[in-house]
């Protein structure tokens, strides 16, 4: 059972910040093109930034603890964006993810919501990864997509420092939790020994469904290191 005194706080400094932001900036086109729908270019480009911060935060934390991995993906889809790492042959994916309004904190979040699994097959067994890495950043989805509408942005401006201040990035130097994970196996086994009915959810105006994945009965952040290095 996962609660939120087991998270681990990923601290990110300014330059990986700065760094993020100018990969944003070069792959703002490709999140155009492969969104399920229209979004605010102020909300892609928020959200293809989340999904590299994620990316520095996660590797770094792995690597100071003797895990060295390799990026292989970045893939936006629908509100998030998944990282896709190899380690010793599997394949590791992260999730990140700002807090559902309703949920108001991570700490609820944790023990309301699901790691966020896209059921693109008929079988779990065909899931795509092998491990499913859950990230938070502590700020609410809506009212952060309501504000960055507001924002007047320029981005044609080559200046990653303006984009750190425009989208007031420094926030995520303190903002960025690793809550939990789940390994395939594991989740194979789980959802299998629920009737048919209760495998997937979905929720209103989605086109997606998702596998039943609760973040709460997930793995605590630290085991995760005890588990590469078991492989």
């Amino acid at each position: 059972m996962v609660s939120f005194n087991d998270a681990v706080h990923l601290a990110i400094s300014e330059n990986e910040i700065l760094a993020a932001i100018e990969k944003a900036k070069a792959h703002i086109r490709i999140s155009e093109l492969d969104n399920l729908r229209f979004r605010h270019p102020n909300i892609q480009f928020d959200c293809m930034l989340r999904g590299y911060l994620g990316e520095y935060a996660i590797q770094k934390w792995l690597l100071e603890n003797g895990i060295e991995v390799e990026k292989t993906n970045l893939i936006l889809e629908d509100d998030q964006v998944d990282i896709d790492f190899v380690y010793k042959g599997k394949n590791l994916e992260l999730k990140t993810s700002l807090v559902p309004d309703a949920d108001k904190t991570i700490r609820q979040a944790i023990l309301t919501r699901d790691i966020k699994l896209i059921k693109r097959e008929e079988k779990i067994e065909n899931l795509r990864g092998d491990i499913h890495l859950q990230v938070f950043f502590k700020q609410k989805r809506k009212a952060k997509d309501d504000w960055l509408k507001t924002l007047k942005i320029d981005f044609q401006n080559k200046n990653a420092s303006y984009f750190y201040e425009a989208f007031s990035a420094w926030r995520y130097k303190s903002d960025t939790f690793f809550v939990g994970w789940m390994d395939k196996n594991s989740l194979i086994e789980r959802v299998n020994l629920l009737a048919q009915k209760d495998r997937t959810w979905t929720f209103p105006k989605s086109k997606r469904e998702f596998w039943l994945c609760r973040i709460q009965d997930s793995n605590k952040p630290t085991e995760l290191i005890q588990f590469l290095q078991s492989l």
